[in-house]
């Protein structure tokens, strides 16, 4: 049994030897993925800075570093609350709020005496940075400092704005805000759409009937934002398939009007290569669940294949203790017939042979136990249901046991009044009725009075017959009636008369009464005698 054990504990160690090489792999692909993702991280258009509560810099890209011109070892660690440009500190501080924050204007930095005007969308974060859960922010930087001294220039010469903004490599055009007409496009929007210059922007731009959503709707919001405000969206178009990220303001046009200027990015490849980062993320999880499940599996298997290996050693022990005895009164009897046969009378033989009825019918009931259990434990128990009469299987267990019950002159009450008919597996009936009134004998003194009470129940909608056996015994302490509940856990104990018991009957009772879908009630204290009930269901 020891040697079963443990070949199912060296086939599930190698169960998970395999689980752990998958994961090896699972972890092998993770990593490419966060190569990839780092090299959007470093490579994406807008310089981002992870900071924590305590406004300590955590992480940045390297699209970062440009913008302020400045090396890591410059900044990493640095806390930004001595920031020396004071400006820019509260859109970080409204982080703390659970607010976003903004700042757009000149910037002078801490790092490197330089001309820099910056764009800044705070917002509060939560990441993972060295295994550790950050609940801190996100700033997302832009240098607009082209922009802005492109601004200026534009009041002064429209050809020095079409130059700086064909430079850049977004679609950006100008729209007037009061009847969507575009008023500029640089040559990267004329490349992909083409030239739309002084038409009306989506009814004739893309060939449509009504005004782009992001356009329309959220400039009527904004109509009165002021010059130098910009916001940001991301959009998908279904007609050519792709994602755009846009930046819109207002900004004060060559005639002084106040027109709206978009800045339009492809970031189709961008959004392609988060859809597979997260799936990625996805099936590393579901692989990292998968792998728990199964070792929690395991180690419940194993768990349970040695509190099996525990319970069946101590079974054992106990029934080779428990044979021992009946056994040994039996040879002892024996062995003295043998050696004084001529000298000993017949009543002599007959005084000699009568307790080992005792002895022969404990031998015999513990087998018997030991059998229906081994098949019961191994699956081998076959239940079939046939319609059988209680009555008679109480009286053929009454035959069986009453030589028991006269030698102790044990007092027998009966209060069955009518015939139960019960749809059940014999044989599983008439080992709960011969193991319930064997323990009423054993564990009752002499000179003690049994009864049997028959009679039926309703509880919770179903109809029960309910066999009780009563004795005025030694009882049974509250501590064994919690052993008696546990199927799993053997405990011996002795009878009035010294008689050994394993405690396999009453889970072989426990066991049978469940598979016919019955229950059992045990009522007893210390000698306070013993009332167990079975309830058996009425089909």
């Amino acid at each position: 049994m020891k040697n079963s054990n443990t070949d199912k504990i060296k086939i599930l160690e190698a169960e998970n030897k395999r689980l752990s090489e998958e994961l090896r792999f699972v972890k092998s692909e993770f990593k490419q993925i966060l190569r990839r993702y780092s090299d959007i991280y470093n490579n994406v258009p807008v310089g981002i800075l992870l900071f924590d509560s305590q406004l300590k810099i955590i992480d940045f890209n390297d699209v970062f570093l440009k913008i302020f011109n400045v090396k890591p070892e410059d900044i990493r660690n640095f806390n930004l609350a001595e920031i020396s440009d004071k400006r820019i500190l509260p859109a970080f501080l409204q982080v703390f709020k659970g607010f976003e924050g903004f700042y757009d204007g000149e910037y002078r930095t801490t790092f490197k005496k330089l001309d820099l005007y910056i764009s800044v969308h705070t917002k509060p974060f939560t990441y993972e940075y060295d295994d550790k859960i950050i609940n801190g922010g996100i700033a997302l930087f832009k240098d607009i400092t082209e922009n802005t001294l492109a601004e200026g220039a534009v009041n002064k010469s429209y050809d020095t704005f079409q130059r700086v903004t064909d430079n850049v490599n977004a679609v950006i055009y100008v729209i007037d805000p009061e009847d969507f007409t575009i008023l500029f496009m640089n040559s990267k929007a004329s490349e992909v759409f083409g030239e739309k210059a002084g038409k009306t922007c989506y009814a004739e731009f893309f060939g449509r009937n009504k005004h782009c959503e992001i356009c329309q709707i959220k400039n009527l919001e904004k109509r009165n934002a002021k010059i130098g405000s910009f916001f940001e969206a991301e959009y998908f178009e279904k007609k050519t398939q792709q994602w755009f990220h846009l930046s819109y303001g207002y900004i004060e046009w060559i005639d002084n009007r106040k027109v709206m200027l978009l800045t339009s990015i492809d970031i189709t490849e961008v959004k392609k290569a988060q859809k597979k980062f997260r799936d990625k993320s996805q099936e590393f999880e579901n692989a990292l669940n998968k792998l728990k499940e199964q070792n929690e599996r395991i180690h419940k298997q194993s768990e349970e294949l040695k509190v099996s290996g525990a319970i069946k050693d101590t079974m054992f022990s106990i029934i080779a203790h428990d044979l021992r005895g009946p056994v040994g009164n039996i040879t002892s009897a024996l062995d003295i017939i043998r050696d004084e046969i001529d000298e000993l009378s017949k009543d002599e033989i007959l005084e000699i042979i009568k307790p080992l009825r005792n002895s022969a019918s404990a031998a015999y009931n513990l087998l018997v136990n030991l059998l229906f259990w081994a098949k019961n434990e191994s699956g081998e128990t076959f239940f079939i249901k046939d319609e059988i009469l209680l009555n008679d299987i109480i009286d053929d267990v009454l035959i069986l046991f009453m030589p028991n019950i006269e030698s102790k002159n044990i007092t027998l009450t009966k209060k069955i009044y009518e015939e139960f008919y019960l749809s059940a597996d014999e044989h599983m009936i008439n080992t709960v009725i011969r193991n319930l009134i064997s323990n009423a004998v054993k564990y009752t003194n002499e000179n003690g009075n049994i009864t049997l009470i028959t009679d039926t129940i309703r509880k919770n909608g179903t109809e029960y017959v309910k066999f009780t056996v009563k004795d005025d015994g030694i009882g049974i302490s509250r501590e064994n009636i919690s052993k008696i509940l546990n199927s799993k856990e053997f405990f011996s104990t002795y009878g009035t008369n010294k008689e050994k018991g394993t405690g396999i009957g009453i889970i072989l009772i426990k066991d049978f009464v469940e598979k016919h879908e019955g229950f059992i009630d045990i009522k007893s204290g210390t000698g306070e005698g013993t009332e167990i009930s079975v309830f058996l269901p009425v089909e």
